[in-house]
């Protein structure tokens, strides 16, 4: 399960304490499907596939073994290729290296070599690169046919470095005095984001940007956008892009037409004319060094084909195989568990075990009927659910036919609890089933399937979001359902080790996903619903869950940038209600600073629940007040 979308506990330092007793040796079963679920969690669990971290070569083995049980299964490819691996690559890690320089050569032949963060900034567009050109203005750097507008017309850019203003003209205009009067914002046209307007310079072979303020965007300070704010998730440029004070800027523009960045701003949103010209007998050369730290990774995805009539829907049956490695990064044990193997039997060997269990049995049924199932292990879940999120934004099968989505993670650890208050009664083992309010009837189902299955104690939750794969199809409107048995006092620490499977139980949670499966594969398709309990976890003390007023968002967790940006609001939320989007960047709360997902916490904290508060934020670049009542 994801350390980072399950940080609000492990922030609080909330976890069960380490158990200090080593488990006992397990010995084989004479049941056959036990003792081979026994020998798969115990292989990707073992020392060989060193904790599946995704920087390790353990990973590879534990990929290899999943693809062969595929394999044995009758699974099918799903790649074109006729590979199970769907590859992407995560970005760790971005920073700024040197040499990273900006100098202005002048018609004199004087050098000015501008001060990193004072005067100029790379944008996060940039890649390591350098550019040594003359200079051109080319205004806002839009070309607008339809709008009968082109900055780049009648000036050669083709080999040089193009500067041009943020933003687009007339943005604080309202009604037909706007420049785009296609779009119901100036924040909305397709001409203002940074990547168009670096998609344009490309088309019209720039050698690089300089980019500045425009007045709106400029304010009292001219700030510039830090490096980190779009070094993550973007598209890099072929070149250098970097951003300027307009004080900087100025020197060069008062060579042309005009004095200064605002007269030149003024005159182009006073007609609508642009006004570029080449920045005579003034030149650039610029540099930039990027350290990323990235990791290739894959999906394993493998197919049985449906029959009848709902053949080309789908239903996915998921778990991540990754897991943390040697701890260096999401590990809670401390200095103790510093450079150990984490090996990650519950998380999430038990679910990629249930995973390859289910894929051998719906394997084995002949001209099954329904919709076709995929199998898919996904990789760096740990690292912030990227497998899944890679998968729903290419999907091999299309969302709009998939009817549901079954994960399963953390399934190993089922154990007996009372089933009544006082304790008199027989006890049960644990399940929790999240997801229940996703589909209509998947409370129904859910528990027809324990009846005929596992007979677990349930707890069942509506919420479709969580710390964890399904999560990612949940916000693809998806329905889905998460079987997990809860957390315990090794989670993300190097003693989560096989022998503390209860591999017994870990069948009862397969068996039951098997049953909800063959139904999802046969009966009408469920109706999508949103959800709006936020994710919570039973199974945690009552004191490891957070205390104080929620917004009900999901933060992006790799977001490097200033601020906390919102991965996902859950719908009907305090904060869906008060207005946050997906992709907000909040930056204020309440008049306090939000710099980062712990700042965000320290002023969440001084807010009341049921009293409204201001919220800043941060949208395509736009500051935006909000007033969000905290539950």
């Amino acid at each position: 399960m994801s350390l980072r979308h399950h940080a609000p506990a492990v922030l609080a330092g909330l976890l069960l304490v380490l158990s200090a007793h080593p488990a006992p040796a397990q010995m084989p079963f004479d049941d056959p499907v036990l003792e081979r679920m026994r020998k798969d969690v115990f292989f990707l669990a073992g020392p060989e596939c060193e904790g599946r971290g995704v920087e390790t070569k353990g990973i590879e083995r534990a990929a290899d073994y999943v693809v062969a049980a595929f394999k044995d299964a009758g699974l099918r490819p799903a790649m074109k290729d006729g590979s199970y691996f769907q590859p992407f690559t995560i970005t760790a890690g971005v920073k700024l290296d040197k040499p990273t320089k900006l100098v202005l050569t002048g018609p004199a032949g004087d050098a000015k070599e501008l001060k990193l963060g004072t005067d100029f900034n790379p944008m996060g567009f940039s890649p390591t690169s350098k550019a040594s050109a003359g200079l051109v203005f080319v205004g806002y750097g839009v070309t607008a046919p339809k709008l009968k507008y082109d900055d780049y017309e009648g000036v050669e850019v083709a080999g040089k470095i193009v500067v041009m203003l943020r933003r687009i003209p007339r943005y604080g205009e309202k009604g037909e005095k706007r420049f785009d009067t296609t779009a119901p914002s100036a924040d909305e046209s397709e001409f203002a984001p940074f990547a168009a307007k670096i998609e344009n310079a490309v088309a019209h072979k720039a050698a690089g940007i300089i980019m500045v303020n425009d007045t709106t965007a400029a304010g009292p300070r001219d700030p510039l956008p830090q490096f980190l704010n779009h070094a993550m998730g973007t598209e890099p440029a072929p070149f250098p892009v970097m951003f300027v004070k307009r004080e900087v800027l100025d020197p060069l523009i008062a060579t042309g037409p005009v004095r200064t960045v605002a007269d030149i701003e003024a005159l182009i949103d006073k007609d609508l004319k642009p006004r570029s010209f080449d920045i005579k007998g003034w030149k650039a050369d610029a540099e930039v060094s990027v350290v990323k730290t990235e990791f290739k990774c894959k999906n394993i995805v493998g197919v049985l084909d449906g029959h009848g009539p709902l053949a080309e829907e789908t239903v996915v049956i998921g778990a991540h195989y990754d897991h943390i490695g040697y701890g260096q990064f999401g590990s809670l044990g401390g200095a103790a568990g510093n450079g150990k193997v984490h090996y990650g039997a519950d998380d999430n060997a038990s679910g990629t075990t249930g995973l390859i269990e289910l894929a051998r049995r719906f394997g084995a049924v002949k001209d099954r009927q329904g919709r076709r199932l995929v199998f898919i292990a996904f990789s760096a879940e740990e690292r912030g659910l990227f497998g899944s999120q890679f998968y729903c934004k290419n999907p091999l099968f299309p969302l709009d036919t998939t009817a549901a989505m079954i994960n399963m993670d953390m399934i190993g650890r089922t154990k007996p609890v009372p089933t009544d208050w006082l304790g008199v009664a027989e006890k049960k083992d644990r399940l929790i089933v999240y997801g229940t309010g996703t589909g209509d009837g998947f409370e129904k189902l859910v528990d027809a399937g324990n009846a005929r299955t596992g007979d677990f104690r349930l707890t069942k939750l509506a919420a479709g979001s969580g710390p964890s794969d399904h999560d990612s199809f949940y916000r693809k409107k998806v329905p889905v359902l998460f079987l997990y048995t809860g957390t315990h006092g090794e989670y993300h620490r190097p003693t989560d080790v096989p022998e503390k499977i209860n591999v017994p139980g870990m069948k009862k949670v397969a068996d039951l996903v098997e049953y909800l499966a063959a139904e999802l594969a046969t009966r009408d398709r469920p109706k999508y619903f949103a959800t709006k309990d936020p994710w919570s976890d039973p199974t945690e003390t009552r004191s490891a869950r957070p205390a104080g007023p929620k917004l009900s968002v999901l933060p992006d967790y790799n977001y490097e940038g200033e601020g906390m940006r919102l991965e996902g609001v859950n719908a009907g939320g305090p904060g869906d209600k008060g207005g946050l989007k997906e992709g907000d960047v909040i930056v204020e709360i309440g008049g306090k600073p939000v710099k980062n997902v712990g700042g965000y916490m320290t002023a969440m904290s001084g807010t009341k629940a049921g009293t409204a508060t201001d919220i800043v934020v941060l949208r395509k670049e736009k500051r935006v007040t909000l007033k969000v009542t905290p539950e």
